[in-house]
């Protein structure tokens, strides 16, 4: 018998010593909502587009090209066996092709009425973003001239950076875009 009351002995004495050493619970959580976006470069210029937008990232694929359309209308591709139409966003907002290079990657669009492929410089991952950190494009004092290119209205604070939010349903739905035979 001596043997078992040792074993709840040193049970109690280790009990004892958790409950002397144990970090107490916070007293109330901080819990900031946040959304999920990706944040990624068109000619040099760090953006962010939600992530509930975008239905895939994948390489650039072999297009083809279409006559009589303007600059900015990369071609057609087979992506995820649909036929999408693929464009250049540094060459529609900025008339500047983006470089082909191993970072550029094409951000395929969720969007009911038309399947769109975005072609990007570089993407750089998904970042969280808190509610409440953002602000109109018309207000910022780092990407004011953003806010009369289709597809942007706001922008954010991602750390200590405002970033413009890109939204794809903005974008396509706008008569300059929609407008892509020359």
């Amino acid at each position: 018998m001596q043997r078992t009351e040792d074993v709840f002995d040193y049970l109690g004495w280790i009990n004892r010593q958790v409950d002397r050493h144990a970090v107490g619970m916070p007293s109330s959580e901080d819990h900031v909502k946040t959304w999920q976006g990706i944040l990624f470069a068109v000619d040099g210029r760090r953006m962010l587009v939600a992530l509930d937008e975008v239905r895939a990232i994948v390489a650039p694929p072999r297009m083809v090209t279409l006559p009589g359309a303007r600059p900015w209308v990369s071609g057609l591709a087979n992506l995820r066996g649909e036929l999408t139409g693929v464009f250049d966003l540094a060459r529609f907002w900025f008339d500047v092709t983006t470089p082909a290079s191993r970072h550029s990657v094409v951000f395929l669009a969720k969007h009911a009425q038309a399947s769109s492929a975005f072609l990007v410089e570089r993407s750089y991952g998904i970042r969280q973003i808190a509610y409440g950190d953002e602000r109109p494009l018309s207000d910022s004092e780092h990407h004011r001239e953003l806010a009369s290119l289709p597809g942007f209205h706001q922008e954010v604070r991602l750390n200590e950076e405002w970033l413009p939010v890109l939204e794809f349903r903005s974008l396509l739905d706008h008569d300059q875009f929609l407008n892509a035979v020359a």
